[in-house]
């Protein structure tokens, strides 16, 4: 199985991106279809990451967020049912663990904390998941004849800007990547040189 984004050609990576996993074996091997969604996965992060660095960074922070919030909210039930245990002393350990002051607080003010903290904790993971869930509907509307048009689109693109022919069946997707990722960096200096122009 294809293990490295170097090793496949970009016209296999399309078909990744369209659904079609099947490229990522050779004739004689096989495989299941988790195992072929997880490799697919692994690479188009691999691609992503090379085409889109602060990108990337940005979705694993996004990720991160959503393990403090999940925790957040585990720990905040917790304590919503220490305290159906009258186990108020359990609960001040665990909000000293979550860095939340309440050492002045008696146990009803720590209910009412709790109370509180656990509707914002709430509100805010509902709010975030339908952001995220709203983005990830985004990407998932993209049908296969779209997503192949969009490379379609951003292949010719580059052949001009770069004045280069790519072959989707020779090149391999983490050439592809880099040359994305260079033609970001040079539009980005061209409008900043642009937007300096025009405020001088």
């Amino acid at each position: 199985m294809i293990e490295r984004l170097n090793q496949i050609s970009l016209n296999d990576f399309i078909e990744i991106s369209c659904g079609n996993y099947h490229c990522l074996l050779s004739h004689s091997e096989t495989a299941s279809d988790v195992q072929l969604k997880e490799r697919a996965s692994k690479l188009i992060i691999d691609y992503r990451s090379i085409v889109s660095p602060i990108g990337m960074k940005a979705l694993l922070m996004d990720k991160e967020d959503l393990t403090k919030e999940n925790t957040k909210l585990l720990l905040l039930n917790i304590c919503k049912n220490l305290i159906v245990i009258n186990s108020y002393s359990e609960v001040r350990d665990i909000f000293r663990i979550m860095d939340v002051d309440i050492y002045k607080l008696d146990d009803n003010q720590v209910r009412e904390k709790l109370d509180n903290m656990l509707h914002t904790a709430i509100f805010e993971h509902k709010r975030n998941e339908e952001r995220r869930s709203g983005e990830i509907g985004d990407f998932k509307r993209s049908t296969p004849e779209e997503i192949q048009a969009s490379f379609d689109s951003e292949i010719a693109f580059l052949m001009t800007f770069f004045k280069i022919n790519i072959d989707s069946h020779y090149t391999n997707s983490a050439v592809y990547a880099n040359i994305v990722h260079q033609a970001y960096i040079k539009i980005s200096i061209r409008k900043r040189k642009t937007y300096i122009f025009i405020t001088f």
